[in-house]
């Protein structure tokens, strides 16, 4: 009797495993039908098969049977282990139906001023506000009810604040974007006289097309920046991908603003204003963005155990490896020519060279691209496995995205049905020159776009993009 209970509580034991496991590949939903049913009816198999063994006579069948057991066990849990952290990891940043972007304030005045703070101001009080300054409306309405007036040109109003006794709203990325680009003031004319953050709330784009442009952007150090540009074609139906990259001091209209500007003087402002230049430019719609940032980025790259990067040439970093500062004081990466194996800040300096190599920026970002793709491609391997919660974990503070859990997976899905998706990359060119910049508050170095270049990029994008 005793034999019958313990061999009928095992079986409901791997049978709930089994189950578990079968319902969080379910929620994931990433295998296509052929290799879902193979799954289903080799779980199916190998549980009908310990059962039949355990329950047979012979002595012999009936260990077969526990040592069948015992494997389903241990591989059914430690696939369930897998597919529960990655089914956690989507619904988290996946499955939400918006995500909060956060924006940090100042309220500036004159280091002579003699208010220390803005609960000293009456209401009838004047606050001069940065009109381009992300979220800038919630940040009014957060700050409270005073005399607002808005200005375009945060660098002449800063000057007036310096030398009289105005107040200016602005974040806290433009501030320090207009200090650094200064030979005029510093953090010494000034006193900050409030500081709050703004939380604004972005909505996930839920559709999940079967062809798709995707905006990938890459910030600095400084979050003022937007350094790195990509438009990633995708299309699920041929599995293949262009990847056109566009230089950071890309010279182009900017339809928000009624003004021309580069692509790196947009990185105070909310990422929307250059996906919609990118639209304007390639004549295109672009239907996600990826944020990254820059910092986290090492982070990933370390827990996969480096990234591999192919040059052609041997040179030394302009940069050094140092995370969160454009010093340069330390240790410069000497990079040989040929393929080899980098740690995270190592792929970090040679991501952000422009200096000491050929074309400077153009070749930066074929670097950054090259990166990128090596990075995804480790990802996607076996070896991943062996720390998987510690890469998921890595990609915290990466990035910001309005992609949702049904495209990724579909997407997953697909590369898993087959993985040779055709890559095809390309980039556009410009002439360098100067211009007004950094949202009308100076001059700024530019690449005038070779509107040839943009013409054949936006022509192979729509190609790919119409294919059947």
């Amino acid at each position: 009797m005793k034999k019958i209970v313990l061999k009928n509580i095992l079986s409901l034991l791997v049978f709930f495993i089994v189950l578990l496991t079968i319902i969080e590949i379910f929620q994931l939903d990433i295998l296509p039908n052929k290799y879902l049913i193979i799954f289903l009816v080799s779980e199916i198999f190998l549980y009908g098969l310990c059962v039949l063994l355990y329950n047979l006579k012979k002595k012999v069948w009936i260990i077969l049977g526990i040592i069948f057991f015992i494997i389903t066990i241990i591989g059914n849990i430690g696939l369930y282990y897998y597919l529960d952290k990655t089914n956690k990891y989507m619904d988290n940043n996946f499955a939400i139906k918006s995500y909060f972007v956060k924006t940090k304030y100042y309220v500036i005045a004159n280091t002579n001023n003699e208010i220390n703070g803005v609960e000293e101001l009456s209401k009838d009080t004047t606050i001069e506000y940065y009109k381009f300054s992300r979220a800038i409306d919630l940040a009014m309405k957060k700050l409270g009810k005073y005399q607002y007036h808005s200005t375009d040109n945060a660098y002449d109003t800063m000057l007036k604040v310096m030398n009289e006794n105005k107040y200016f709203l602005i974040s806290q990325a433009d501030y320090t974007f207009i200090l650094e680009a200064s030979n005029e003031m510093d953090e010494s004319y000034f006193k900050i006289i409030n500081e709050f953050d703004v939380l604004e709330e972005k909505k996930m784009n839920e559709k999940t097309p079967e062809v798709f442009n995707v905006y990938i952007n890459g910030l600095d150090y400084s979050g003022n920046r937007r350094d790195y540009n990509l438009i990633a074609t995708i299309n699920t139906k041929t599995q293949k991908v262009v990847l056109t990259s566009i230089p950071r001091d890309f010279y182009i209209d900017i339809p928000a603003y009624g003004m021309k500007d580069s692509l790196t003087a947009l990185g105070t402002v909310d990422p929307e204003i250059s996906k919609e230049a990118l639209e304007n430019l390639f004549d295109i719609k672009i239907d996600y963005m990826i944020n990254l940032y820059t910092e986290s980025l090492v982070k990933v790259v370390d827990t996969i155990g480096g990234v591999e990067f192919c040059s052609n040439s041997n040179f030394y970093t302009s940069h050094d490896m140092t995370l969160g500062s454009y010093d340069d004081y330390g240790e410069k990466l000497y990079v040989t020519r040929g393929c080899r194996t980098y740690n995270g800040l190592e792929a970090l300096a040679i991501a952000r060279e422009r200096v000491h190599i050929k074309n400077g920026d153009r070749a930066r970002q074929d670097n950054c691209r090259q990166i990128l793709i090596n990075v995804v491609k480790k990802l996607a391997s076996i070896t991943t496995l062996t720390n998987y919660e510690e890469v998921l974990n890595s990609f915290e503070g990466l990035y910001t995205t309005n992609i949702n859990k049904k495209a990724i997976t579909n997407l997953i899905k697909i590369g898993i049905n087959n993985p040779n998706f055709e890559i095809i990359e390309q980039s556009v060119d410009g002439v360098d020159g100067k211009g007004t910049g950094r949202l009308g508050t100076g001059i700024v170095w530019t690449l005038e776009p070779k509107m040839d270049t943009v013409e054949n990029a936006s022509n192979k994008i729509k190609e790919i993009m119409n294919e059947k």
